[in-house]
């Protein structure tokens, strides 16, 4: 019953936002960048076409500043070389923003917080820009001794969920050179682009979609999902559904029943592909940045009447192979079922640390390469909803079966507490009033009563006296005298209870 929703789940999803359709909402376009080395070598990186880049020095590190030609939104990113033992990401946020507000006067910290090892601080900042705009910008530090990290993004205060995507895609695409190197990479970024893979163009097996797959990559695609990885495994591209099975809400149904690996209750999108990342074999996760995208969660909601959450993040990581690595995943996250089911559905890519800037333009060229068979898309969701249809009716029938269990159950029930309601009245009353009755087993059930005079039955005393009140009798074995109150089962039997 419940194991088929998420089919129709997927393929309506996969269907409303394959990665053309989220290009075509608002997301970066990648066929828009362009690669640069800056003039003094130290970075290499990935922007907006006409976006202005400057580099600064200091004897603690690099810094590289990326801004659009109006100068209202910007990326900066700092690497410090070494730092002082007593430096933390508290420390550094604070002696940094000082630096800025003498940049920026009027400069306001909104929100901060820090994790309990002040290794990573966050701080939320608002200011007037060119023309008095207001931005909102967000100021990120990252402290692994003996080096630190600090990135900041920034853009107008109206578009600023908008435009976050575009300033974190530059973010993950900064890349520091190497000092030995970098005036050859500074050579060869004034020559020729980086060579993209050789592709050919290839149809899932079963027909329901197709992706440029650079020679000698695995590719593994079915409805609609697909799969697109180098050799190692350790750079690629993902679009897919992954399913997580958490508690049931429904009555007498275990949801332990349900096929699955990847058994965890409802979590934040991006968190539950880090879950699922790890389950596949990869380490040392960390979500370098991540942000809301509300109009991708309003989407699904609408179009699945269930609710949704929807992240981009940007995440660092070590391969099953042990390479460090680097993603960009915009994911899109489904609240649970009454059965238990939920999933996320990924859409990103991926590459070694070291090669991320090298491999982008095969892996944008491959990411905006998707196409979904249509056709299959719609007969598809046709077929889905059909029996989606069959089994709401079949989950009504069996609900309504298990409220009529219930009401029967609960009359049993109340029947029951009426019964023993009785015989406990039936005991107390006899005992208030002095009286004793007792069936006899060879008179054929004949009921005798004893009361303060004496042994009576049918209403008429038979023996008076003291050794035959309720006091003292305590039955004559040989005509087998049996208390009626002595049990339930025999008080019902000589009171016609059924």
């Amino acid at each position: 019953m419940a194991s088929r929703h998420p089919v129709l789940l997927a393929a309506l999803l996969i269907a409303a936002f394959s990665p053309q359709a989220l290009h075509a909402k608002g997301n970066p376009v990648f066929s828009d960048y362009e690669y640069q080395v800056t003039d003094d070598g130290a970075f290499g990186l990935y922007k907006p076409r006409g976006w202005k880049v400057d580099t600064r020095r200091s004897p603690k590190g690099k810094t590289i500043l990326v801004s659009d030609r109006k100068g209202l939104s910007r990326v900066e990113m700092t690497f410090l070389d070494a730092i002082g033992p007593g430096l933390d990401s508290v420390t550094l946020a604070s002696d940094t923003l000082k630096d800025v507000k003498k940049r920026m006067a009027d400069l306001k910290v909104v929100e901060a917080r820090s994790d309990r090892g002040r290794t990573h601080t966050v701080v939320k900042t608002v200011r007037r820009g060119p023309g008095k705009t207001p931005l909102e910008g967000r100021y990120c530090f990252n402290v692994k001794r003996p080096a630190a990290v600090a990135f900041a993004y920034e853009a107008p205060a109206k578009t600023f969920r908008e435009t976050v995507p575009n300033l974190l895609t530059v973010i993950s695409n900064i890349s520091l050179l190497e000092e030995q190197v970098y005036r050859q990479r500074a050579s060869r970024a004034k020559g020729p682009k980086p060579a993209e893979l050789p592709m050919k163009r290839t149809p899932a097996p079963d027909g329901t979609c197709s992706l440029l797959v650079p020679e000698g990559w695995k590719f593994t695609a079915g409805k609609g999902a697909a799969l697109c990885s180098s050799p190692d495994g350790d750079t690629g591209y993902l679009f897919s559904v992954i399913g997580f099975v958490g508690p049931s809400r429904i009555p007498y149904f275990d949801s332990s029943s349900i096929p699955g690996d990847l058994r965890y209750g409802y979590m934040p999108p991006a968190d539950a592909l880090v879950v699922a990342m790890r389950h596949f074999g990869s380490s040392n996760h960390r979500v370098l940045e991540r942000h809301p995208n509300p109009s991708w969660a309003g989407q699904a909601a609408g179009l699945m009447q269930r609710k949704s959450d929807a992240e981009i993040a940007v995440i660092s990581y070590t391969s099953k192979n042990g390479v460090p690595c680097v993603g960009y995943f915009e994911i899109l996250g489904l609240h649970p079922t009454s059965a238990g089911q939920w999933g996320i559905i990924p859409m990103g890519i991926w590459a070694p640390s070291s090669r991320f800037a090298q491999s982008l333009p095969s892996l944008v060229k491959i990411s905006e390469s998707y196409r979904m068979n249509e056709k299959w898309a719609s007969e598809y969701i046709r077929q889905g909803m059909a029996n989606l249809k069959a089994m709401m009716k079949k989950t009504s029938s069996m609900m309504s079966r298990y409220s009529e269990e219930m009401r029967q159950s609960s009359l049993a029930a109340h029947q029951e507490r009426m019964k023993s309601g009785d015989f406990i009245s039936y005991k107390f009353s006899t005992y208030m009033r002095g009286e004793q009755e007792w069936v006899t087993g060879l008179e054929g059930g004949k009921i005798y009563t004893t009361d303060h005079w004496g042994l009576s039955s049918g209403g008429k005393l038979l023996i008076e006296g003291p050794p035959f009140n309720y006091y003292n009798y305590q039955g004559d074995a040989k005509f087998g005298d049996i208390p009626v109150d002595s049990s339930r089962e025999v008080y019902e039997a000589v009171k016609g209870i059924r």
